[in-house]
């Protein structure tokens, strides 16, 4: 009898976990569909020239190229797009020569960046320097690390950084001496 008990509980339990694992697998594809909308942006570039090799897995884009996916904008002398084997995606994008990067009020110059579309990931490089600001305040590097989902980024190699003070009227107010 003590058996049959527990053989029935642990078929319940059995039963109650393959219910509730749907809907937890559903929760997940729920934020993937919402993930995969935001990188459904288009990609938009504009050139002088373009030429396409290995039917269209690379597409190299030259003079006064200008890009945007979303708010993301790069400008650069030449673009190569590298698109999955079935044509579906773009897997990655390498900008080279005076590569000048905005999004929102951020901005970034080098000479090479490749930007990673699954990763959300812009690798940029400069010689002797990548530059990096925002308003007045100022980051310089070899090499920077843009994590876009996380809107944050690494510098690598000899950093410079120079912050400006914010203004007087968000300056708390100082303690009076007693």
């Amino acid at each position: 009898m003590k058996i049959n008990k527990f053989l029935i509980g642990i078929i319940v339990i059995l039963a109650l976990g393959l219910i509730t694992v749907p809907s937890i697998a559903q929760k997940s594809e729920d934020k993937d569909t919402k993930k995969s909308n935001q990188d459904k942006e288009p990609l938009e570039v504009t050139s002088d020239r373009m030429r396409s090799e290995q039917g269209g897995v690379k597409i190299i884009f030259s003079g006064n190229v200008v890009s945007y996916k979303g708010d993301l904008k790069i400008t650069s002398d030449i673009m190569e797009v590298y698109n999955s084997e079935d044509k579906k995606e773009t897997d990655e994008i390498v900008a080279i020569g005076n590569v000048f990067i905005t999004r929102g009020l951020k901005r970034a110059t080098g000479d090479r960046a490749v930007y990673l579309d699954k990763l959300q990931k812009i690798i940029l490089t400069g010689t002797p320097k990548a530059t990096a600001w925002e308003g007045d305040d100022m980051v310089e590097g070899r090499e920077m690390i843009f994590l876009l989902e996380k809107d944050r980024f690494v510098v690598n190699e000899r950093v410079r950084m120079k912050i400006f003070p914010k203004d007087d009227n968000e300056k708390k107010p100082e303690k009076k001496k007693v």
